[in-house]
């Protein structure tokens, strides 16, 4: 491997991150630094710096490093950096592909396993400082929210991907669960959650649920038992924030008071405009009891009763249907948004449209040029 400095390497390894769909930026107390530390050793540094943001067979990664290592010693580390969650290792036509990843959605919730309080607090500071900067944006995002409700009460036809429980009633599955890092990590540092007892709720779909089974990250569920944690999710009054495409991997079940999303999302000026979602709610003010339910069960503090009667703030309301399921006067209701919100069909198309967003036709034509000659991306 090449000499370098700890600093410089790490350094090299944050900007190399930063060109993801999703950035990893540079913050002046240096916390991304220590977060890199912490996940990659210097050895796995250096080879995570020479992985491309498409995943590649080992021997196309191989001829990047030259002398450096033999591919048997290469294919050795690609697959313990994997399984350490540093990286991605995903199978692609019976072989194993490997890429670099983003940090959330991504690293950070494949650390469930090792995670340390020293870790969660330097993954919060970051939130703070400039990842969740790097996380929202008005263009194409990385999860999108759908309404927890059954039945989604709206004046027209409602698509699939904005109703995750008939996507699951149709999914050939399989289905797993894993824990929910964010909730894991507020344990940690003794600020264990406030809206609900619930860990294991963090859904799989597919091959992602294939993976956290024989990974031993996550557990196989039924079909039944998926369904089931949505029914809690409700209950407990959680956000569904699945993967923004047509046929998402993962559902996240969030709570305002954990959530590094939801959490970083809540401090911004009108935080509706930051997650892709096709509805907000609407009050009836005749109809409203002013039980204050509403306003307990609203995560983004989106409803207000300034004069008794239920508001809601469309520019925080981000249309997760908390506040509709449990009303018990029916005055609040879902109305669907002007312009909807179509997400990508698949995580291939997902990313490319983030990266468009991201870096624009120029750049996408020099990252296109980059894949075409076999350079990392």
């Amino acid at each position: 491997m090449q000499t370098t400095t700890p600093e410089s390497l790490y350094r090299r390894l944050q900007q190399h991150l930063d060109r993801m769909p999703v950035g990893f930026p540079a913050t002046q107390s240096g916390v991304e630094i220590r977060i890199l530390e912490r996940l990659f050793t210097p050895e796995e540094a250096e080879i995570a710096l020479e992985l491309s943001a498409i995943p590649e067979p080992a021997a196309t990664i191989h001829k990047r490093f030259k002398a450096r290592m033999t591919l048997a010693e290469l294919k050795h580390k690609l697959g313990q950096m994997g399984e350490k969650g540093n990286i991605l290792a995903w199978p692609i036509e019976g072989e194993v592909h490997y890429a670099k990843m983003i940090f959330v959605i991504g690293m950070y919730e494949r650390q469930c396993k090792t995670l340390t309080p020293e870790f969660e607090r330097d993954t919060r500071q970051y939130f703070e400082e400039a990842f969740g900067q790097a996380f929202h944006n008005k263009k194409t995002t990385q999860l999108r929210i759908v309404p927890v409700n059954r039945q989604i009460a709206v004046e027209r036809n409602v698509t699939t991907y904005d109703q995750i429980r008939a996507h699951l009633e149709a999914s050939p599955g399989p289905f797993a669960t894993i824990a929910c890092i964010c909730r894991h990590g507020k344990d940690l540092v003794g600020e264990s959650c406030k809206q609900t007892k619930l860990r294991d709720n963090c859904l799989m779909i597919g091959g992602a649920a294939q993976w956290a089974a024989d990974s031993g990250t996550g557990r196989a569920i039924s079909r039944e038992e998926m369904l089931d944690l949505l029914d809690q999710a409700d209950k407990e009054g959680l956000v569904l924030e699945p993967e923004n495409t047509k046929s998402p991997m993962f559902v996240c079940c969030c709570c305002g008071c954990c959530c590094g999303v939801l959490q970083s999302a809540k401090h911004l000026p009108n935080p509706a405009e930051y997650f892709s979602s096709n509805f907000y709610a609407a009050v009836a003010p005749d109809v409203c009891e002013s039980c204050g339910t509403c306003e307990v069960r609203c995560q983004m503090d989106a409803i207000s009763s300034p004069e008794g009667k239920a508001v809601v703030d469309r520019l925080r309301c981000i249309g997760c249907a908390l506040c509709v399921t449990t009303c018990p006067s029916g005055a609040l209701r879902l109305q669907p948004n002007e312009k909807p919100r179509i997400p990508p069909d698949d995580t291939k198309a997902l990313y490319i449209k983030m990266l468009q967003d991201r870096f624009g036709p120029w750049g996408m034509a020099k990252i296109g040029m980059k894949k075409m000659l076999g350079l990392k991306i």
